[in-house]
């Protein structure tokens, strides 16, 4: 049967066929570039392709309206509901619309499931992100629209991308709907002290969603702003619904004017309940323990409500360490609570015997200002591996990590003492460098390989380059062609670039082998899971520690989708020797 909707939208389409039909000509129309729409117009895009699955013929130059027949193909008509949700546009990584249309959901989530368990590696989360992010359509199977776009909401979540949720929903009304993701985005800007951005949020949330947190924080908004008649209009109609809460009644009644004082309590059951009491009481005063949310423990943070008096308790300080460990409280902090414990001159001067008999976070404190005001490198360097050590002892090495680094490059490395030389360089942070230093005696670490790096060398300019290093590997008779070469070779090749006929590359290439399960899913056309089985391979291995054959079929599977961006940020991290 075909609904009404399909029906008018048939008619609507019939009666400007026939208008069309008196025109001398028929002009075509001119495509649309959805990616260039506005949110509101995905609407009128479905309205559109529901139109192009009915099937219509007719003499358009005849003056003969009769003669018009319709032919519907009920099996062409296609339910509305395609939902294409994102940040970013398919062409901005040579992804395409349709690039999960083909894959069964139950896939999809199997392979996330894996990738869950790894500490993937910055390009190998960067990636995922771009792969889970590009607007494209749900799969066909097995995975709706809003179950893909809660798996979606759910990653931001766990690695606590805040900006990137927030452009999400900015981007895309639909996900309003989910009361998770704005609960997440207020609860993070509360904790922050940034109650501005907080309410910001409220905007964004669905009219149809009925939560009491976020009606209750909506209601406390627009007071905030001065809105009250209408913060009175919200509570009245949650108040309709039977809702009871006698802590938030008092104090939205208190910052309504309609009574005077309010209940001193502190209620930290939830974050809300908690700033509430912060913002509404005469004297704010309170002590975090082992059970407090992380949220609280940022905001008391963020709000610098942090006051320690007494420097002998340990379980006080204990938390406060176990708490920057699980990335709740800033570890800058703990160095700062280090240095307002008094130690005596003795102490400091005898610290590697003292620290002995200490509680573990006073042994800790006694060798870290032991540590600042050390001015021999080698003592500095003692004391810092010591105290590593004691924070490993107590599985806090999370809240040192960091600051050893720093204190490590503040040294001069001509001064720091042979035994040390390895220990110090595995402790500092390593960052990718910028510098590429270029090798014109080895083919893909040449000159040639800047057409990866940048991305817009011309392909005159590289053909020059190739040509020259080329003659120059020509005649070094012990030259051999590797892996590596190979896979330069091929991208070359990929992006029109000509080379030497006597140069025969393809006998080698012929022995190297892509996986046959990814090869079949390249065949079927299975984009996005595709790109899934790469971010699981590479996992949490950085791309120059991969072997020449995972860069070889990565690099082969990634031209034969014509994925040249993601292919070149992975060059660009394979192929060069950087200083």
């Amino acid at each position: 049967m075909i609904s009404s909707l399909h029906l008018n939208k048939l008619s609507l389409f019939v009666i400007i066929l026939i208008i069309f039909s008196f025109k001398p000509t028929l002009g075509e129309d001119e495509p649309a570039d959805i990616w260039k729409k506005k949110e509101d117009e995905k609407k009128e895009l479905n309205e559109s392709d529901d139109a192009k699955d009915v099937t219509i013929e007719s003499p358009i130059i005849s003056d003969d309206i009769s003669k018009i027949i319709i032919k519907i193909d009920e099996d062409k008509i296609v339910e509305d509901g395609q939902s294409v949700i994102g940040i970013f546009d398919p062409e901005e990584n040579n992804f395409k619309l349709d690039m999960w249309s083909q894959t069964d959901g139950e896939d999809i989530k199997k392979v996330l499931k894996r990738i869950d368990k790894l500490k993937l590696s910055k390009l190998s989360e960067d990636l995922l992100f771009q792969i889970l992010f590009t607007n494209s359509y749900s799969p066909k199977k097995n995975l709706n629209s809003e179950d893909f776009l809660k798996i979606k909401i759910d990653w931001l979540i766990k690695k606590k991308r805040v900006k990137d949720l927030e452009t999400l929903l900015k981007n895309n009304l639909e996900v309003g709907h989910n009361s998770k993701a704005i609960k997440f985005l207020i609860n993070e800007y509360i904790s922050s002290a940034n109650i501005k951005s907080a309410c910001d949020n409220i905007n964004f949330i669905d009219s149809q969603i009925q939560n009491n947190y976020l009606e209750k924080f909506t209601i406390y908004c627009l007071i905030n702003s001065d809105r009250k008649e209408e913060a009175q209009l919200v509570y009245d109609l949650l108040l309709e619904r039977g809702f009871k809460d006698k802590f938030f009644q008092d104090k939205i009644n208190f910052l309504l004017g309609f009574k005077e004082t309010t209940t001193q309590k502190i209620l930290d059951d939830n974050l809300l309940n908690f700033y509430l009491s912060h913002v509404t009481h005469d004297n704010f005063e309170y002590e975090p323990n082992d059970k407090t949310s992380k949220y609280i423990w940022r905001y008391l943070s963020s709000a610098n409500l942090i006051q320690i008096d007494n420097f002998e308790d340990e379980n006080v300080i204990s938390s406060y360490e176990q708490a920057a460990a699980q990335s709740s409280f800033e570890s800058d902090e703990i160095f700062k609570i280090y240095l307002k414990m008094n130690f005596n001159f003795n102490q400091l001067s005898n610290s590697k015997e003292i620290y002995k008999n200490l509680p573990n976070y006073k042994a800790r404190a006694l060798i870290y200002q032991s540590l600042l005001l050390s001015d021999d490198v080698e003592k500095k360097l003692s004391f810092a591996f010591l105290l590593k050590d004691l924070f490993v002892k107590d599985k806090l090495l999370n809240v040192y990590n960091t600051e050893l680094s720093e204190i490590l490059k503040s040294i001069d490395p001509d001064k720091i003492p042979d035994q040390y030389d390895d220990l110090v360089k595995d402790n500092i942070d390593k960052k990718l460098t910028t510098k590429v230093k270029f090798n014109n005696d080895i083919l893909h670490r040449s000159k040639v390989i800047k057409h990866f790096l940048d991305g817009e060398e011309e392909l005159s300019r590289t053909e020059k380059d190739f040509k020259s290093v080329y003659k120059k590997i020509k005649r070094n008779k012990k030259y051999f062609i590797s892996i590596k070469d190979i896979v330069v070779l091929e991208s070359l090749v990929a992006d029109g670039i000509s080379l030497p006929t006597d140069l025969d590359y393809t006998s080698l290439s012929a022995k190297l082998t892509v996986p046959r399960n990814l090869q079949d899913l390249v065949s079927q056309n299975q984009m996005g899971l595709v790109m899934l089985k790469i971010v699981e391979i590479i996992g949490e291995d950085n791309i120059k520690d991969l072997d020449p054959e995972t860069i070889y079929f990565l690099n082969k599977i990634l031209n034969e989708l014509n994925l040249k961006k993601i292919r070149n940020n992975i060059l660009s991290e394979a192929l060069p020797t950087r200083v």
